[in-house]
């Protein structure tokens, strides 16, 4: 059967997510311009461009995964989120009204990036081992300034079926606003 593009772009995102060195978690992303067919940008979580790793994982040359305490907030770790660099590769023209499609849970930081980005929808392909991430506050988050938001668990899809997004937020605190 022939895959949705959807799923053809999650595993594009998968594949990419293979250039990470991250020996944690390898995440990938790839962003689409708005008929969902052409890919405008894509990204890995890794290193800054310039930053020395001699192509080696990063459990070797990350200050992060050499100390006895790590940082809880990962203020310690040299690595650019999958998201971000996909962002950051791409021009904001073409990804006007465009879906993101990621390997994880987005952290709250890249969901402010791309709640900002604007891009209409993001897809999300996870599992539980990113759920320190606080998927829900991200995911409302998005919902709130209006994307779309997939995500392939059934559990936190039901719990976002209840949030409310756009004009239904805006009326939830200002009925009589929207009643002009």
């Amino acid at each position: 059967m022939r895959p949705t593009w959807d799923e053809t772009r999650m595993a594009m995102a998968r594949e990419i997510a293979q250039r990470s060195l991250c020996a944690k978690a390898k995440v990938g992303a790839i962003i689409t311009g708005p008929d969902g067919q052409h890919i405008v940008g894509e990204g890995y979580n890794g290193p800054p461009a310039g930053y020395r790793h001699d192509a080696q994982p990063c459990n070797i040359w990350c200050k992060r995964t050499t100390q006895l305490a790590p940082a809880p907030d990962y203020s310690d770790c040299v690595t650019i989120h999958a998201e971000s660099n996909a962002l950051l590769k791409s021009d904001y023209s073409k990804r006007l009204g465009g879906t993101i499609y990621v390997t994880s849970h987005p952290c709250w930081g890249c969901a402010k990036l791309i709640a900002n980005s604007g891009l209409r929808r993001i897809v999300v392909d996870s599992d539980a081992a990113h759920l320190h991430r606080d998927p829900m506050t991200s995911y409302r988050f998005l919902m709130e300034c209006g994307l779309e938001v997939h995500v392939n668990d059934q559990m936190i899809m039901s719990r976002l079926s209840t949030v409310h997004t756009g004009n239904d937020l805006w009326q939830s605190y200002y009925p009589e606003r929207l009643a002009d």
